[in-house]
């Protein structure tokens, strides 16, 4: 079950990242994101409801605290995929997502099966191809450097979720969705731009928001009963459901 949640993360991310995608295109990422944090609050309060959860301190400030690097990684990632393409930025972010995580889990004494280690090796080393567009040119790099930054913080933020315990389940990620949505008001209000996204294009941040809050809710989950490395991995795989969905209806080239 932890795999599995583990891969729903992804999907329910892969749509996420999309629609932040398209949105910090039309919009400053940094709107997008504080709409989305402000939707995320709610739906993760809702989750923690519906599950049974509970708020347990020390968990709600390890999700406090990751909100902090969630919001700037999730800015820099819709930034990276925007300039360059999602073909590009997600990738590069995704193999930290997974390995940062990962290699912390096995530091920390975690007894990987082969068939997990070969697993986890597999799915690190297909996003390290995942193939991205030739005709981009000199805006590989910012795809590559963006998405490098967001991945590193990301991947840190699953560390301080995954270390979260079964009992606060969604807590955190309240705690994180709301730290994170005051750290864009700041943001915003230094950038001059807006804080919540204008009407025309607020659903796409609410979307962004739900499912984007719910994939974490997701991992959460399943790593606090489960091994993180593992469910991290998994969840990383996000960039095949944002390539697909890039393609359908963003006119990305795949090659």
């Amino acid at each position: 079950m932890p795999v599995l949640l583990g891969a729903l993360s992804a999907v329910l991310i892969a749509v996420s990242d999309t629609l932040g995608r398209s949105g910090s295109r039309r919009v400053a990422p940094i709107s997008h994101v504080s709409t989305a944090m402000v939707a995320g609050v709610v739906t993760a309060a809702v989750w923690a409801l519906v599950l049974g959860n509970e708020a347990v301190g020390d968990d709600v400030a390890r999700g406090a605290a990751s909100g902090l690097l969630a919001s700037t990684a999730l800015a820099l990632l819709y930034k990276g995929m925007a300039d360059s393409s999602a073909a590009v930025a997600s990738p590069v972010a995704a193999v930290f997502v997974g390995l940062i995580p990962l290699a912390w889990d096995v530091g920390g004494g975690a007894d990987l099966t082969v068939l997990a280690a070969a697993g986890c090796g597999i799915g690190i080393a297909s996003l390290a191809l995942t193939t991205f567009n030739p005709n981009l040119g000199g805006r590989v790099i910012a795809g590559l450097l963006y998405g490098l930054a967001g991945g590193v913080l990301f991947g840190a933020t699953l560390i301080l979720l995954g270390e979260t315990s079964e009992a606060s389940g969604a807590w955190p990620v309240a705690a994180q969705r709301l730290v994170g949505f005051a750290t864009m008001v700041v943001l915003a209000v230094r950038t001059a731009v807006p804080v919540i996204l204008p009407r025309r294009w607020l659903v796409l941040g609410v979307l962004s928001g739900v499912a984007g809050t719910s994939g974490i809710v997701a991992f959460t989950v399943g790593a606090q009963t489960g091994d993180l490395g593992v469910v991290a991995v998994a969840s990383s795989m996000v960039p095949a459901g944002v390539a697909v969905l890039s393609r359908l209806f963003d006119e990305d080239e795949l090659h």
